[in-house]
């Protein structure tokens, strides 16, 4: 492939790469068929640039030779045959028909050529007051590209650190609050999904969108997809766990038992009074669930009241600890929030400086 480019500094750069998938172009050391600079219709200004250079013919059939072609609007980091590329803002393919007669080409202003090595690197003069369109500073405006990705950065940054982490700390800290101790469950799932996954998702596919073809190239936009599919399982496991939890097993009745009684035993249940004589017999354990506080045992026995049970007695045992998914979905969302801090970190570094070659 040939690649050019104009600089800041009037220069002209042509670099001749290879490469075998959706990589950063290599340079190749000593190309067969070497592209040469047209200088005399070569034009630089501050509306166009057209960079016309001369290739040989190829041996195939000319009447259809298939092309693939590619622009950014964003400059270079530097003049050198080598330079670290920006991805192209467009691409696309064409079937050229290099027999017919090409028309009367602009004539742009004189030039001279500097070789080195094997690529060329040619000096044009621009017109007196001009400069180049590709020359920028920190000052210029944003690309169309470079607005499409910011704000896919700042939903992603805006939903995964900022919301998120909302919903975990209302999760943990809000059933100490009075007023948030009852709704706790309903401000964390209305963060975690309905606040946080329209901004999840729209800003990932605007990013899916952007880079077409070329999906997952790299650890960003890998982490980027796992985050997702993270995402989308956590908000699951939640529903699962607030929905479907597991029951209690229900406790035999508690009774009054006496020290020494046998199980085989009769109790003499008391129906009104202690101090009346009209006792109804009953096979012990009795039926009923109710139990009276004056009950009496075994036959030939002063009434006795019996003790009344403590509240620690009556109460129903808890189930010891928690299920293994909530422990999962505990840890499951720290990971999440470990990993968008990583793939933020990715992105407004290295990756926003590989699309688009600035900080």
């Amino acid at each position: 492939m040939v690649i050019t480019w104009p600089n800041s500094d009037g220069t002209i750069t042509i670099s001749q790469r290879e490469a075998t998938e959706h990589v950063m172009p290599t340079v190749v050391p000593n190309p067969t068929d070497v592209a040469t600079l047209a200088a005399g219709n070569t034009i630089l200004s501050t509306n166009s640039t057209t960079i016309a250079f001369t290739y040989p013919l190829p041996s195939a059939p000319q009447n259809a030779v298939p092309m693939i072609w590619s622009y950014s609007t964003k400059k270079r980091s530097s003049s050198a045959v080598d330079a670290k590329l920006v991805q192209h803002d467009k691409m696309g393919t064409a079937i050229m028909d290099l027999t017919q007669t090409v028309n009367a080409l602009a004539t742009g202003t004189g030039a001279t050529t500097t070789v080195i090595g094997t690529s060329t690197q040619t000096i044009i003069p621009l017109p007196t007051g001009v400069s180049s369109h590709e020359s920028s500073s920190d000052d210029d405006p944003l690309t169309d590209s470079e607005k499409k990705i910011r704000t896919h950065g700042i939903l992603m940054t805006t939903g995964f650190l900022l919301f998120l982490p909302l919903g975990i700390f209302i999760a943990r800290f809000s059933r100490t609050i009075p007023f948030l101790k009852d709704k706790w469950f309903t401000a964390h799932w209305f963060v975690q999904f309905v606040v946080s996954a329209p901004i999840i998702i729209s800003g990932w596919f605007i990013a899916y969108n952007y880079v077409g073809q070329n999906h997952f190239r790299d650890s960003h936009t890998r982490v980027g997809l796992l985050l997702l599919l993270l995402y989308i399982v956590q908000m699951l496991l939640g529903a699962i766990i607030h929905f479907f939890k597991p029951k209690r097993k229900p406790l035999p009745p508690l009774e009054p038992y006496y020290a020494g009684e046998p199980e085989s035993s009769t109790r003499l249940q008391h129906m009104t009074e202690p101090s009346q004589s009209s006792y109804v017999p009953q096979t012990y354990p009795p039926a009923h669930s109710a139990p009276s506080s004056t009950a009496l045992v075994g036959e030939g026995r002063s009434p006795a009241y019996a003790a009344k049970p403590s509240a620690q007695e009556t109460m129903v045992p808890a189930i010891k600890g928690r299920p293994i998914q909530n422990y999962t979905h505990a840890l499951l969302g720290l990971t999440i929030i470990a990993l968008a801090f990583y793939n933020v970190h990715e992105g407004y570094g290295d990756e926003w400086f590989t699309v688009f070659g600035s900080q």
